[in-house]
């Protein structure tokens, strides 16, 4: 159930799965290499936030 829950708010908020994208490469890229977990979340990061170009908060 909380597993649930949290992933649906990771859905709404944004929160790339590095699960799904693990199941998504294996089913349509299959030899394709995957990312680091580490290396996908800065990437994930870097798409939402412009890649370090913001330089302010607001």
């Amino acid at each position: 159930m909380w597993s649930k829950l949290c992933n649906f708010l990771h859905d709404i908020a944004g929160v790339p799965s590095y699960k799904r994208y693990l199941e998504h490469l294996a089913k349509h890229h299959p030899n394709q290499e995957p990312l680091s977990e580490k290396e996908f979340h800065r990437q994930a990061t870097d798409k939402k936030y412009g890649g370090g170009s913001i330089r302010r908060c607001c």
